[in-house]
C-alpha cells in the first residue's frame, strides 16, 4: 500500500456505464490529472461498478474518481480512498486541487 505520491497508480476515474456524456466527463478529468503529471488511468468499460472498484482495491490503486449521472450533473465526483472506502461526492476542482496539493506535499492520505 503505497502513498498517493509514490503509488504506480496514483488515481483510476471510473464511470458507473458506459454512456457517451459520463466517459466524456471522464475523459475530461483524466487529462486534466494527466497534463499536471498525475499517473491516472480511465475505466468506461461497461463492466458493472462493483467488479470495476473490486479490480482497482485489488490493484492497490490509491485514489478512485467514481463518476455517475449525479456527478455529471453537479460536476462532481465521488471519491473513494484504498482502505478508507468511500468518502462521498466532492466538486471536481477541489479534488483535483486535494490529489496535486497531496502529491506536492508527498501526504499519505
Amino acid at each position: 500500500n503505497f502513498p498517493l505520491w509514490l503509488a504506480p497508480e496514483q488515481v483510476r476515474i471510473i464511470t458507473i456505464g458506459d454512456e457517451a456524456p459520463l466517459a466524456d466527463y471522464a475523459r475530461t478529468i483524466h487529462a486534466e490529472l494527466r497534463s499536471h503529471e498525475v499517473r491516472a488511468e480511465l475505466d468506461v468499460s461497461s463492466d458493472n461498478i462493483k467488479g470495476k472498484i473490486l479490480h482497482a482495491e485489488q490493484r492497490k490503486v490509491h485514489t478512485m474518481l467514481v463518476i455517475g449521472h449525479r456527478d455529471l450533473e453537479a460536476g462532481a465526483v465521488s471519491v473513494r480512498i484504498h482502505g478508507q472506502g468511500n468518502l462521498g461526492a466532492k466538486p471536481r476542482k477541489e479534488v483535483v486541487t486535494d490529489i496535486l496539493a497531496a502529491i506536492k506535499s508527498r501526504r499519505n492520505s
